[in-house]
Formats: structure tokens, C-alpha cells, sequence
């Protein structure tokens, strides 16, 4: 299991009307840094700065974290891109490793995230676990 991951979103951290991109940043240049030095990982955000929620910010902001905070844990010298589309009702967020180190590790962390993504109105999905190039998808409903 999972341990010493928080569930909770930073209390500086303001939820409403923030954007996705901003949320992403400060998780990066916060809560998560320490991670990213010590996987030695390098993320780069490309959600659109348009892109925010309009409903259960907070569950989905710690799925959010929850996720990022397992792909930085089993990354090694990662090139992680932080993507998201939104398609009427649904964003789909995409978090790419291109130097996954622990793809069976990976796996197992994701599945102990689904019932808070379901709890959130959403799912996860991976692809590539096992191999060098691996994608997690968060979708999750906008409205």
C-alpha cells in the first residue's frame, strides 16, 4: 500500500475557480519537489491555463496529487508531460513518463487509487506499465 501519502489538497492551496495548469504548478514547485529531485525527473505542464473545474475541486485535486505523487515515486531520471483534453463534460488528464523505472510498482499504486478516483466521479487507466513509455489517465467529469 501506499504509505505516508497525505489524501488531503494543501490548505494554502485556494480550490475554487482554480485553474487545472495553476493547481499542476503548484504541486510541482511545492508538495512535490522534493520528489521530482530525488527521482531526478523533470515535468513539464502542458494543460491549458483555460482549463479549471467547476465541480468537487477538492476530490479531484487529490486525485491529481495522489497520482503524480505515484509516478514520481517510481521514476528514475523521468521526462514526465502533464497533458489534459476536455471533451463537453469530461477532461481527460494524461500523465506520460518516457523513463518509467517501475512499471510493476506503478501498477500496483494505480490500483490502490481507483476507489478514490471513483469517489471523485472518475477513472483511472494505464497503459505501458511494463515498458519503457508509460501513460496514466485520470478522466473525471467538469460540471
Amino acid at each position: 500500500m501506499i504509505e505516508a501519502l497525505s489524501l488531503s489538497v494543501s490548505a494554502s492551496m485556494p480550490l475554487s475557480g482554480t485553474s487545472l495548469q495553476s493547481f499542476i504548478d503548484h504541486l510541482l514547485y511545492h508538495p512535490l519537489a522534493e520528489s521530482m529531485r530525488r527521482s531526478d525527473s523533470q515535468v513539464v505542464n502542458e494543460i491549458p491555463a483555460e482549463f479549471s473545474l467547476r465541480k468537487d475541486e477538492a476530490k479531484i485535486f487529490s486525485v491529481i496529487k495522489e497520482l503524480l505523487t505515484v509516478v514520481l515515486m517510481n521514476a528514475r531520471k523521468g521526462n514526465i508531460t502533464v497533458r489534459a483534453e476536455e471533451f463537453r463534460d469530461i477532461m481527460i488528464l494524461e500523465i506520460e513518463d518516457c523513463n518509467n523505472y517501475n512499471g510493476y510498482a506503478l501498477d500496483y499504486s494505480l490500483r490502490s487509487l481507483e476507489s478514490l478516483a471513483r469517489l471523485a466521479g472518475g477513472h483511472i487507466s494505464a497503459k505501458g506499465q511494463q515498458q519503457l513509455v508509460s501513460t496514466v489517465s485520470f478522466s473525471f467529469p467538469t460540471a
